[in-house]
């Protein structure tokens, strides 16, 4: 009987971890709004694409033909000579929402 308990109460945690991670995997996104991705440009990235983004020392942001992934790669890695490297400046949320922002650019 003794055996049975330590069993029983292992078994049980494992249960309640594995149960609580399953759960979260359904949490739905967090919300990532263009109002948002626009403050952060204001706040990052306008000094040299232009509070517009119509460009100054960093090109025109607008109607850009990248995917989202180019679009984060850049902004994490930057351009040598060109553009800054933020590489974990923002979170995965902030990067959303400024990409949010730029697909609201024509």
């Amino acid at each position: 009987m003794k055996r049975i308990v330590p069993i029983f109460f292992v078994s049980s945690v494992v249960l309640a971890v594995v149960s609580s991670a399953r759960d979260s995997s359904n949490m739905p996104p967090p919300m990532v709004s263009a109002s948002d991705g626009h403050s952060l440009f204001m706040k990052n990235c306008a000094h040299c694409h232009g509070i517009d983004a119509h460009g100054d020392e960093g090109p025109d942001l607008h109607a850009l033909d990248w995917t989202d992934q180019q679009i984060t790669n850049r902004i994490r890695n930057g351009k040598a000579g060109q553009m800054t490297a933020f590489h974990d400046h923002f979170t995965q949320q902030q990067l959303d929402s400024l990409i949010t922002f730029l697909r609201t650019l024509k």
